[in-house]
């Protein structure tokens, strides 16, 4: 377990007003913040709910699937410019 804070929101209200349900819970990251040279926790979680459908949360943020795909795409550029353009797209 995790000595760092960790970055959430309560999702009380989320959980009653818009039926949020956890789907599946994927872990955590723990990013530096350079500028509190700090370090928290963010869950990562699959939900839904009925106002968004299914999505990605980092905590206390709900990623869009249009999110997902640029935050795809970053991880896809750090790969190749870590590892050279052999990567493959995977569809």
């Amino acid at each position: 377990m995790s000595h760092v804070p960790v970055l959430d929101a309560s999702y009380s209200t989320a959980n009653t007003e818009l039926g949020r349900e956890v789907v599946q819970t994927l872990g955590s990251i723990e990013p530096h913040i350079d500028e509190t040279d700090s370090t928290v926790a963010i869950p990562i979680r699959l939900t839904h709910d009925q106002a968004a459908g299914l999505h990605l949360e980092l905590g206390p943020y709900s990623l869009s699937e249009l999110d997902i795909e640029q935050l795809r795409a970053a991880i896809r550029a750090y790969d190749i410019a870590r590892n050279g353009p052999t990567i493959r797209r995977i569809k």
